[in-house]
């Protein structure tokens, strides 16, 4: 796929239905798959294991039993353990009096710093690197999963920890940044979406547990 494939400069985070008609038939290999028949070849990680819990803890990172990622799936979680999850996708009261009523995402807490993963391939649609909005510092990347395009979205990143671009491809478990608190936050956490064609928010909880292989 092309670096410029899914971006639009002047589209902001949101990739005209066009484009993804023109590109979608030409990239077969960009397709995601749930079957039994995933490749099982290995995927490389930035600085630790993803096995090693142990070290993960002693490194700060903070675990919880919420979800079991598999490192060599096409569609993971966004951490590579599961970590604690301090709010859900739905109806709420705000949190602070500063955050939605209306969550459009499920929030992670595995501590300020934590490296954050790709969810899937895609290409990097969207970068905002100040903190000048409710989702702070946050990265949009675009996949297509089964033909569809599908939209993960990473907020409140830690301010400067950005380690992709606009147009650049990525990777499943690429390190696209670290959990911070900027923006609309009470506390350090990725508050992650899931856009279906790059507008419709779902549950992002229920959306991995469906698609993560």
């Amino acid at each position: 796929m092309p670096a410029s494939a899914l971006h639009a400069a002047s589209a902001g985070p949101v990739v005209s239905e066009n484009v993804l008609a023109d590109i979608a038939p030409a990239l077969p290999g960009q397709e995601l798959t749930t079957s039994a028949d995933v490749p099982t070849s290995s995927i490389a990680r930035d600085g630790y294991s993803v096995r090693d819990t142990a070290a993960l803890k002693a490194a700060g990172f903070r675990v919880a039993d919420t979800f079991t990622n598999n490192p060599t799936g096409t569609i993971q979680w966004p951490f590579p353990v599961g970590v604690p999850i301090s709010d859900y996708f739905g109806a709420r009261e705000s949190p602070g009096g500063i955050g939605s009523t209306d969550h459009k995402g499920v929030d992670f807490a595995p501590g300020q710093g934590t490296p954050i993963q790709s969810i899937a391939d895609g290409v990097v649609s969207s970068v905002q690197p100040y903190d000048n909005s409710g989702l702070g510092v946050h990265v949009i990347i675009d996949h297509i999963v089964n033909g569809q395009k599908v939209s993960s979205v990473y907020g409140h990143m830690l301010t400067g920890s950005i380690q992709v671009e606009e147009g650049q491809v990525v990777k499943v478990a690429q390190t696209i940044g670290l959990v911070g608190n900027t923006g609309a936050s009470t506390g350090p956490h990725l508050h992650l979406e899931i856009r279906l064609d790059g507008v419709t928010a779902v549950d992002p909880w229920a959306w991995l547990q469906s698609n993560a292989n």
